[in-house]
């Protein structure tokens, strides 16, 4: 499933060195948090502070860096994201590059058993927040990957892939591939005549502070994915009844690039997500927006909850249109 390096354990001896390096007091202490992903181990530095280790792995090393150029900029923009204090690439200290950030107040939503209807207000915060990145971050002053020409590989191609590796027969293959070319037009044509904007591009649950009582937003958190893109990208990380709720915030503040078939455009990237992990199986380990079955029924409940028109236009083809 996944071939990933050791976590990085701070040592005692590491921590006094990471403290006086940063000129906070000796008393302060090191706690490991709660895992909320797979990349990075995250510690509490004394009550206001984070310290995020990733995993020996460049690539994860770079995904930090990274967030060294892209915090400061969406905090200009007006999304809440906790400061980056200090980023540490000296490599003597630990042998991965590390990360010093302020703690914000709550938890993460990805900890809680929360329905999407339940944290509705949050999420519509989030797209919120979303609005104001994809708006306010000039591509001239934040060099970032990009999304290729097209949106990605072609999930139909996917789906039979999947057949025959036995995860559902010919009939679900078809049915499904009839639905993914129902959806593809708006994907496919989207690239050819708009802009990119920069996404965060990882806003599953585990990524969004929201208080533990209330369920109120605090932040998005962890930009190690941030790139520039189609704005459809930035709602496949969460729960595909937390989307429109996004969508709403978003559209209170800016509408979307080709607003008329963003919808189309997102449901068509959670599907071609859904399939592309299936293979993974079951998760026990790893956060909801990486488990294949938890994705396939959220989207399975989200057409059962009758979804307003916009998104009812949508919906998979009946069983005799597949035949």
């Amino acid at each position: 499933m996944f071939n990933l390096s050791e976590p990085i354990t701070v040592s005692d001896e590491a921590h006094r060195a990471i403290v006086e390096r940063h000129g906070l007091p000796q008393s302060t202490t090191l706690q490991l948090m709660p895992a909320t992903g797979i990349i990075n181990t995250v510690y509490a530095l004394g009550e206001d502070l984070i310290l995020r280790v990733p995993r020996a792995n460049p690539q994860y090393g770079a995904a930090l860096l990274k967030e060294a150029r892209v915090i400061p900029a969406a905090r200009a923009a007006g999304v809440r994201t906790p400061a980056l204090v200090a980023l540490d690439d000296r490599l003597d200290l630990l042998p991965v590059p590390y990360a010093v950030y302020e703690r914000v107040p709550g938890t993460a939503l990805g900890l809680l058993v929360a329905e999407p209807g339940d944290t509705a207000l949050a999420w519509r915060e989030v797209g919120r927040d979303l609005a104001l990145l994809h708006a306010g971050v000039d591509a001239d002053d934040l060099p970032l990957p990009t999304e290729p020409g097209s949106p990605g590989p072609d999930p139909c191609g996917l789906v039979e892939q999947r057949a025959s590796e036995g995860w559902f027969t010919a009939m679900e293959a078809r049915w499904l591939t009839e639905w993914l070319q129902r959806l593809a037009p708006a994907s496919l044509t989207f690239h050819a005549h708009h802009p990119m904007r920069v996404l965060h591009a990882d806003t599953q649950p585990t990524n969004v502070m929201v208080d533990e009582q209330t369920l109120g937003y605090r932040a998005l958190i962890d930009w190690g994915d941030t790139r520039w893109g189609d704005v459809a990208g930035d709602f496949v990380g969460p729960p595909l009844r937390a989307v429109p709720f996004m969508l709403a915030g978003h559209r209170d503040v800016a509408p979307l690039d080709d607003d008329d078939t963003v919808e189309a455009r997102i449901l068509w990237r959670q599907l071609r997500t859904t399939v592309a992990l299936l293979p993974r199986g079951g998760a026990p380990n790893l956060s909801w927006g990486e488990r294949p079955l938890a994705r396939l029924l959220e989207i399975m409940r989200f057409f059962l909850d009758v979804p307003d028109h916009r998104w009812a236009a949508l919906a998979p083809p009946s069983t005799g249109a597949a035949q």
